[in-house]
């Protein structure tokens, strides 16, 4: 079997290949060397020639030219056996069809290993052809300082935070995206122009930290409004029970039945009258407090949900204020928002 395949090594290497419109591809490939190099290792001489097959295939495809046929070949060939020159060859014919990125990927592989599996002349046209390449696509430089962010590239995954990769593209609309949970997903849309280079960087911002205040504050300002309305409920059962005892006191007078005078009620029926009404209109301003302070801590607990927002860290914290606002004719509370 080994000497059967020498032979067809050695008449496939002797079919000449006329050049294409870019680069005269490699006739077959040089498989000079032991079994140790990486491109043979593993691979079992059967595989080697079908393999080949598919390749000279492929060649002849090339000459005709059918290069998207030729490309098919050439991947069926790299399917069973990863050999330099059918890298170098699929990369000519990807060339040939204007699939740039493909192609400078491929020209890559293919001087993986040096110039040995190409022969030098093969391997000095790879470089050549691989600068000619790269003037057809653009490059993106991405940093992400992250930790544990994913950065995608038109939804493809290119690494996890923090770190940095630059990626060769073709010169059509892109977009890289940073991602982390219980982060603001950040993204980028970027439009690159053959030869052009862009540069950017994405950090994704914690949610929780772009909240305007602490979590407790506006619950406190709610418990506030609880508590008041709950005090102003106490005041009114102290006026009730205050003018129970005074309609009690009042029906006990001679006078009930027929109208009191204010001396007739006595100054101690009359005081406990001034006190009762007195703790009504304090129990009225009370729930009306209460539950304007309620409404306010309601409105900032909503206020304060994590959403993205630009904040100055340098300037003063902000706070919530209560304060109450008592006058002969007013009772009330003024909230203060600092932000």
């Amino acid at each position: 079997m080994k000497t059967i395949v020498i032979a067809m090594c050695v008449t496939a290497s002797s079919i000449a290949m006329p050049a294409s419109s870019r680069a005269q591809p490699v006739d077959a490939p040089n498989i000079a060397g032991s079994e140790t190099m990486p491109w043979n290792r593993g691979v079992a001489l059967d595989v080697r020639a079908r393999a080949r097959e598919a390749f000279l295939e492929g060649n002849r495809l090339f000459q005709i030219p059918l290069f998207s046929r030729a490309v098919e070949k050439y991947r069926e060939a790299l399917d069973q056996w990863k050999h330099p020159a059918f890298y170098f060859n699929l990369a000519l014919a990807e060339i040939n069809l204007g699939q740039y990125l493909e192609a400078r990927n491929d020209l890559e592989r293919a001087m993986q290993h040096g110039p040995e599996p190409l022969r030098g002349e093969r391997y000095a046209e790879a470089r050549k052809q691989l600068v000619e390449v790269e003037r057809h696509l653009g490059r993106i430089r991405v940093t992400c300082p992250t930790p544990g962010a994913e950065v995608s590239l038109d939804g493809v995954t290119l690494f996890s935070g923090p770190g940095e990769r630059e990626i060769w593209v073709s010169p059509t609309a892109h977009e890289v995206t940073a991602k982390k949970p219980a982060y603001a997903t950040q993204s980028r849309r970027l439009t690159l122009t053959a030869g052009a280079q862009e540069r950017l960087t994405l950090s994704p911002r914690k949610l929780v930290e772009d909240r305007p205040w602490a979590t407790w504050k506006p619950w406190a300002v709610v418990a506030t409004g609880v508590v008041v309305a709950g005090a102003g409920g106490v005041v009114h059962a102290l006026s009730a029970r205050d003018f129970d005892a005074y309609d009690g006191g009042f029906g006990g007078l001679p006078c009930a039945a027929m109208g009191c005078t204010e001396q007739q009620i006595g100054q101690a029926l009359n005081s406990r009258l001034d006190r009762a009404r007195l703790e009504q209109k304090i129990a009225i301003g009370g729930y009306i407090a209460g539950g304007a302070i309620l409404a306010a801590g309601v409105a900032l607990v909503y206020m304060n949900r994590p959403h993205v927002m630009e904040r100055d860290d340098t300037s003063p914290g902000g706070g919530v204020a209560v304060l109450p606002m008592i006058s002969t004719d007013m009772l009330g509370v003024q909230v203060t928002v600092g932000r």
